[in-house]
């Protein structure tokens, strides 16, 4: 009886084993997610479909159409200088019989000049105050794979006070760009895959195929970006320059990197030209048609509104110049806000375009009454596509912050809390046993030596 006592007394291991196995399998699956399941995940989506659209900021164009055409646009053709009898007057003293009533060009509203006779300033060919906005779509494209991501970028620069039926009367310039990336660090492939087609500034079908190695980010940073400078591509000159961390931020309630980038001046001649030097030979006839509105011959000093000799023929090359932001959520890589403040213009050499970019006054007289400006546009995102790039990020970042943070912390307090629960219950079970089995023999012993002396009575 005493050993049916016993055994029955004790308590099942079956438990405690269930719980300490259930809190393992816990905090298996809590690293699982934060070192492997998560990870896998923080890869650029093979989906992507964004359209950035700018706020509209009033800016200046240099229409190369009017210039190479030597027609004032409607914007300028009522001013005295950009009108074909006080040009032609400028040029030939009265009463010299130089001027003639056949020396007309015909300009944009109707009026009419010899265009081998009248030289009109390039202020003529210059809209200023125009309505100006940019938009960019961002798609996903092949090749794309478990591994890599194509980005195609179709971006263009348009006047709103223009819109012709097929859009292209408003068009400034525009680009088609495709470069292949690593879904994780967003870094350009070693491989010449990269494609830049340029649209010259007012020749829509003046274009120039490239396939190249390309270097720096671009449309996307890394997943966890750092605090550091990382080199950034520049589309408009094909160059890569470095892009500085500034600071922590927020923007629409997100944790955000900001980064600026200040360019310029760079010759945007020399510097497209030797690019395609570098990926092509021979002469393209499709590069010299993009590379001649970066370059303009022939013209005089007074023309171009230069001090000297007014009759001087000048070699006029456009230089570049961008202050670029950026804002970046750190977790996604993903940029959620931007803006740029670009501005194009002419001048002689890189000295002369260095000491006029630098002098305010200058750039302030510049800015009222353009002489040489080739565009002029400040703006950032408009605040739709604010919206829409915030909340895709927030979701995103929602996602990876449930998924490698609170569920693993969730699922690893659950596991440690089993884990020590099944080992308690084990003590427990196994204490339990040992007590109640001692118990039961002191009790057995006890009535057998009761039972001795009553018998021997």
């Amino acid at each position: 009886m005493a050993r049916q006592s016993s055994s029955a007394g004790r308590r099942s291991p079956v438990p405690a084993l269930v719980l300490v196995g259930l809190g393992a399998f816990l905090i298996t699956i809590a690293l699982a997610l934060v070192f492997f399941v998560v990870p896998a995940q923080k890869k650029t989506p093979l989906d992507i479909n964004t359209t950035t659209v700018t706020d509209t900021t009033q800016g200046a164009v240099l229409v190369g159409a009017a210039l190479a055409g030597n027609s004032p646009t409607e914007l300028n053709s009522t001013r005295p200088e950009c009108s074909a009898d006080d040009a032609a007057d400028d040029e030939d003293a009265p009463g010299d019989g130089a001027a003639g009533d056949d020396e007309v060009v015909e300009t944009q509203d109707g009026a009419e000049a010899d265009d081998s006779e009248v030289q009109f300033p390039v202020t003529c060919f210059i809209d200023n105050d125009i309505p100006l906005y940019s938009q960019r779509r961002v798609q996903a494209v092949e090749p794309s794979d478990a591994e890599v991501i194509t980005f195609q970028a179709a971006q263009s620069l348009l006047r709103e006070d223009k819109t012709g039926s097929d859009g292209v009367e408003g068009l400034v310039n525009a680009s088609i760009d495709r470069v292949t990336v690593d879904r994780v660090s967003a870094e350009p492939i070693d491989e010449a895959v990269s494609t830049l087609q340029l649209v010259a500034t007012g020749s829509p079908d003046d274009t120039a195929p490239t396939g190249f190695v390309r270097n720096g980010l671009q449309y996307k940073f890394p997943f966890d970006t750092e605090q550091r400078d990382y080199d950034y591509f520049d589309a408009s000159t094909f160059t890569t320059n470095p892009i500085s961390f500034v600071g922590e931020t927020t923007v629409g309630g997100i944790d955000a990197y900001e980064f600026r980038q200040e360019l310029g001046p760079i010759d945007m001649w020399a510097s497209i030209r030797d690019h395609f030097a570098s990926i092509t030979d021979g002469y393209d006839p499709a590069v010299e048609a993009v590379l001649a509105s970066y370059r303009r011959e022939g013209m005089t000093a007074s023309q171009w509104g230069l001090e000297g000799d007014p009759e001087r023929e000048v070699d006029m090359r456009r230089y570049y110049t961008n202050t670029r932001t950026v804002y970046v959520n750190p977790e996604t890589g993903q940029v959620i806000n931007g803006n740029e403040n670009i501005y194009q213009f002419f001048a002689e050499d890189q000295d002369e375009a260095e000491a006029f970019f630098t002098d305010a006054a200058g750039m302030e007289a510049e800015k009222a009454e353009p002489t040489r400006t080739a565009v002029r546009f400040e703006s950032g995102w408009n605040e739709e596509t604010k919206e829409i790039t915030q909340s895709a990020a927030q979701e995103t970042a929602d996602t990876l912050n449930t998924f490698g943070r609170i569920l693993p912390a969730v699922l690893g307090v659950l596991g440690v809390l089993a884990v020590l629960g099944g080992i308690l219950l084990g003590v427990r079970s196994g204490a339990g046993g040992r007590t109640t089995r001692g118990t039961r023999g002191t009790r057995g012993a006890r009535g057998d030596g009761g039972a001795g002396p009553a018998t021997r009575a």
